[in-house]
């Protein structure tokens, strides 16, 4: 049954408590395998209730990742897309339509340039040529107006008037957005490229691991991989890469000499 609703006329506190019911009755269906594949991507052996976010990530994780390894996963079911469609909301017209909106959530890379008014804020999806969306996030405006842009992680659904997230919003620093973004520059589909993008940054924040070098880890193999096979030229490559190295300096350029 469709239903069409003033997603912006029902206002954000009514929204919000819908969206995270209906989150709750998802998590609530997540099978055995469904979490256990978690924990294997996320690397836990048990769950810490006191380790902010891990409950969370966990049930995130179990919800949107794909079974298999992944060069094999294209085609397979998520969790989410197998749950949202069978939930009995057929008698209540909003979290109808939030649950028909989870699976087109999309985990990516932000930019949160200010507060847009009304608790909602400017926020650019640099895996996605900048393109600007509004969330709705009360905590992310007070955010934004303190400290100006914010670089985040997370997860949004797109609910017509503005987006909401999911309730984890990690921080990045300049370097990790960076490195995110060259390791996932490869041309690719940009959704089948965001679709495992949690499984590199989950882990990487709950084990403190360093997420740059393993962001960029294929990156540093195909570059390795182009000067073995000679499809780059060494002595420039020495030279450029250098310049960046603690304590050095890029090369200057000769000038020419001026005649008289």
């Amino acid at each position: 049954m469709h239903f069409d609703i003033d997603i912006a006329a029902i206002g954000y506190p009514a929204v919000r408590n819908a969206f995270n019911e209906t989150l709750q009755l998802c998590v609530e269906k997540l099978s055995r395998a469904d979490l256990k594949l978690a924990e294997e991507i996320l690397g836990l052996t048990a769950l810490d209730e006191d380790s902010p976010g891990e409950a969370e990530m966990l049930v995130d994780t179990a919800l949107y990742s794909r079974k298999g390894a992944l060069g094999a996963r294209a085609g397979k079911r998520r969790a989410i897309d197998r749950i949202a469609p069978k939930l009995p909301l057929q008698r209540d017209p909003l979290k109808s339509a939030i649950a028909a909106r989870l699976p087109a959530a999309i985990f990516s890379v932000f930019a949160v340039e200010r507060a847009h008014g009304q608790g909602t804020v400017l926020a650019r999806d640099l895996l996605d040529d900048g393109r600007a969306i509004h969330v709705m996030d009360q905590a992310l405006a007070a955010q934004a107006a303190t400290y100006g842009e914010i670089l985040i992680a997370g997860r949004f659904v797109d609910l017509g008037p503005w987006h909401i997230g999911f309730g984890i919003v990690l921080p990045l620093r300049k370097s990790e957005s960076l490195a995110i973004r060259l390791a996932l520059s490869d041309g690719g589909h940009i959704e089948t490229a965001r679709g495992t993008l949690h499984e590199l940054i989950y882990p990487a924040h709950l084990h403190g691991g360093d997420l740059v070098m393993t962001a960029l880890e294929p990156v540093i193999t195909a570059l390795a991989l182009a000067i073995d096979t000679d499809m780059l030229d060494m002595a420039d490559l020495a030279s450029g890469l250098g310049g960046l190295l603690p304590g050095k300096s890029a090369p200057k350029r000769k000038r020419k000499a001026v005649s008289p």
